[in-house]
């Protein structure tokens, strides 16, 4: 028997072999890196999305107690200033100061922004250029009313007052708020509504 001498196996893995695995391995990582970017995308949006949502929680609470606590100005105009379909202006104590502000809610492009006016001398006046803006909620989708108002009886199935709304017949009030950071991507905005009873009016006519 003759034997044969040990050869050592000298197939390796052709260029070709090389060059598909690296493109396989270079193609894994691609969608590896998308994927991860994508879902941190979807985090960062679902992040400012919940914060959007809960900001407009919170003015809404800040609005239905200012709104049910209104007067009578420092001057004894009428606790309501205006009332249109993307602005209410009234009169209410914001700072608990035994002070009756002015203070206006109102829509700026698609933001929704809040003024107060402190009143200054005697008689009591509210200077325009007195009044401090900030920015309340953002991304608010335009187009639909903020604002619709009901008198006295109120049945919402009855027409809704006509804009800009008579004051003094304003008794029930609904504001409305759509948000959506990018209304040109899905999922659709998130809209928040309340009722609000004026409570201080509830008796005049």
């Amino acid at each position: 028997m003759t034997v044969l001498p040990f050869q050592p196996d000298r197939r390796g893995l052709t260029l070709l072999e090389i060059l598909i695995a690296s493109g396989i391995s270079a193609g894994v990582l691609v969608l590896a890196t998308y994927f991860a970017i994508d879902i941190t995308n979807f985090g960062l949006f679902l992040g400012d999305r919940l914060e959007v949502e809960r900001n407009l929680e919170r003015t809404l609470r800040v609005f239905i107690t200012e709104v049910r606590s209104m007067g009578p100005s420092e001057n004894g105009s009428y606790p309501i200033a205006y009332a249109d379909a993307t602005t209410f202006t009234f009169f209410t104590d914001v700072d608990a100061d035994n002070t009756f502000e002015q203070v206006r809610y109102f829509l700026n492009g698609t933001i929704l922004q809040k003024g107060v006016i402190e009143p200054t001398g005697t008689p009591a006046v509210y200077v325009p250029a007195n009044e401090i803006i900030r920015d309340v909620v953002p991304y608010v989708v335009p187009g639909v009313p903020l604002f619709t108002y009901w008198e006295q009886g109120y049945a919402q199935d009855l027409d809704s007052l006509g804009t800009p709304a008579e004051v003094s017949l304003i008794r029930l009030l609904r504001m409305q708020v759509t948000v959506d950071r990018d209304p040109t991507q899905p999922p659709a905005g998130s809209t928040q509504s309340l009722h609000v009873t004026i409570r201080n009016l509830r008796g005049e006519i």
